[in-house]
């Protein structure tokens, strides 16, 4: 008998798996059938975001003002003096774990 191997979803999965089930409009059960995703799973990261959702302030946004730079093809994130260029080569994992900490911190 084989092991049970389960998957692990990093943040940002979770929260597109849970921005998809919620403009679905089915019922949990079936919606994770369909999507090969356990119900207790599917409840546990709807009930972990609620519980995110009240201890958390309404977030503000921000303005994005697009520049063109003719040194780089890189976007860059700019907060206060604190600058984060992303380019094709920007591990995605580790920015989104900078911008993690910076949400909870600004």
């Amino acid at each position: 008998m084989k092991p049970d191997k389960r998957k692990t979803f990093s943040d940002a999965e979770k929260a597109l798996l849970l921005e998809t089930y919620q403009a679905s409009g089915k019922m949990k059960k079936i919606w994770c059938k369909e999507n090969g995703i356990g119900l207790s799973t599917l409840q546990r990261w709807l009930r972990q975001e609620k519980n995110q959702t009240q201890i958390q302030p309404l977030q503000n946004w921000v303005s994005v003002i697009p520049t063109v730079s003719e040194k780089s093809k890189a976007l860059e994130i700019q907060i206060g003096k604190c600058v984060i260029p992303i380019d094709h080569q920007t591990d995605l994992n580790f920015l989104a774990s900078v911008l993690k900490v910076l949400v909870e911190v600004c």
